[in-house]
């Protein structure tokens, strides 16, 4: 069973994944390189784009958008599709505005797009991505559906999606159903491998998801992505010492992988080797970017090894609360430095703090009903008390239950 401390760590890494995998999907190399040779065809009989004034334009357009000028690649857009455009002229559009999350604007291309070529089903794919991003459900899979079916790359294509988008509706099974054909049919594919793993990690349903890891790594062996979801799996199912195995497997390949990193100090941390957790998050740290989880990892280590270095531990638990919005953890882990140091006092204002932010932190009433009595607040003591016995005794399988809100927390604010 996975304690609280795993639960908070563990959502630093759930954000690396589905970052990626929102955002790998639209205009994915993978995929464009896969329909290439089917929009050979269509591409022979559309007309060039009418002339140097658009040619003017779209390097006018990549220019300002690569400059970071929004409104002016706007207004050079809207004067673009006063022209005729050809199909690969409104792909290059919308997939740069969707590259820079101008996910409305890019609806508009690819409606363009999907209008002016009607027999082409990747400008209706993009489009359907683009309402996906919008988080226009129904529109999505509206979209999708009416898209034309001319081989079998583009039917797998379609139920992929599909699973996507079903699963943002809540419609669970069906979209499990759809991902897990995409995939068993192009397991090459690995945008599918993702995130049907994915979907089996959110449903804690962690064999399946290192089976569809393992599977896509295989065909992916240099895909740190694919690897991280294979060890995260791995360690949730408990398999710690597989996960250790697999992120330095990752880490050969991106040594500078945060998210790597932070998973195998944790994985570390979980099997009691407190002496190399903390050397992995000391070399994190060390990083430029470092993930916020591996500074509060490192001071946890410290502590487990009863380090004296309470400046060290103090300054790593400081970076990580100015980075994690309400990290009770890192109240926790600061006010064992403020006891060691002899400062009661503001090891119990960092204690309430922590249960304030989390009244269901368990170890948090627990501590802080200790440093009530050794203040001699025995009212306030005898409260703490209570609560702890009451989280304790109500306890049954919640750190499974945190472990899933987590995850659908993650899903809700990353896709």
């Amino acid at each position: 069973m996975r304690n609280v401390t795993e639960i908070t760590l563990l959502w630093g890494l759930t954000t690396w994944l589905l970052g990626f995998a929102a955002t790998s999907s639209l205009g994915g190399s993978s995929y464009r390189s896969e329909l290439e040779a089917g929009r050979t065809e269509f591409r022979e009989a559309q007309a060039e784009p009418d002339g140097t004034a658009v040619t003017s334009l779209q390097l006018s357009f990549e220019k300002a958008l690569s400059e970071g000028q929004i409104s002016k690649a706007r207004t050079i857009l809207h004067q673009l599709l006063q022209h005729s455009l050809n199909s690969e002229a409104l792909s290059k559009l919308g997939v740069a505005l969707a590259q820079q999350e101008l996910y409305s604007e890019a609806v508009e291309v690819f409606t363009r797009w999907a209008t002016d070529y009607p027999k082409m089903f990747e400008p209706h794919y993009n489009l359907a991505l683009a309402y996906l991003a919008l988080q226009r459900y129904p529109e999505a899979l509206s979209t999708l559906e009416k898209a034309p079916e001319t081989s079998k790359t583009e039917g797998l294509a379609r139920l992929y999606l599909r699973g996507k988008i079903q699963e943002a509706l809540g419609r669970t099974q069906e979209a499990e159903q759809n991902l897990s054909a995409a995939f068993s049919g192009a397991p090459q594919q690995e945008n599918y491998a993702l995130d049907l793993g994915l979907l089996y990690l959110r449903q804690r349903a962690y064999p399946k998801a290192a089976s569809v890891f393992s599977r896509g790594s295989g065909f992916h062996p240099r895909s740190t992505y694919l690897l991280l979801g294979l060890s995260l799996a791995e360690f949730l199912g408990g398999k710690s010492l597989e996960a250790v195995e697999t992120c330095r497997k990752l880490l050969t390949l991106d040594a500078s992988f945060s998210a790597g990193q932070l998973l195998l100090g944790f994985a570390l941390y979980d099997k009691g080797d407190f002496e190399e957790a903390e050397k992995v998050a000391a070399k994190g740290t060390a990083a430029p970017h470092a993930n916020p989880y591996l500074y509060y990892l490192h001071a946890a280590s410290l502590l487990k090894l009863q380090s004296k270095d309470y400046n060290r531990i103090s300054q790593d638990l400081t970076i990580a609360t100015g980075a994690i919005p309400g990290c009770t953890l890192c109240s926790l882990a600061q006010s064992k430095v403020d006891e060691a140091r002899g400062d009661l006092q503001s090891a119990i204002n960092e204690l309430e703090r922590a249960v304030k932010l989390d009244p269901n932190f368990e170890e948090a009433w627990y501590h802080l009903s200790m440093a009530y009595a050794r203040a001699g607040q025995r009212e306030q003591a005898s409260r703490a008390s209570a609560e702890f016995s009451r989280l304790k005794s109500e306890k049954s399988n919640r750190d499974t239950e945190i472990l899933r809100e987590v995850f659908l927390k993650a899903l809700s604010e990353q896709e």
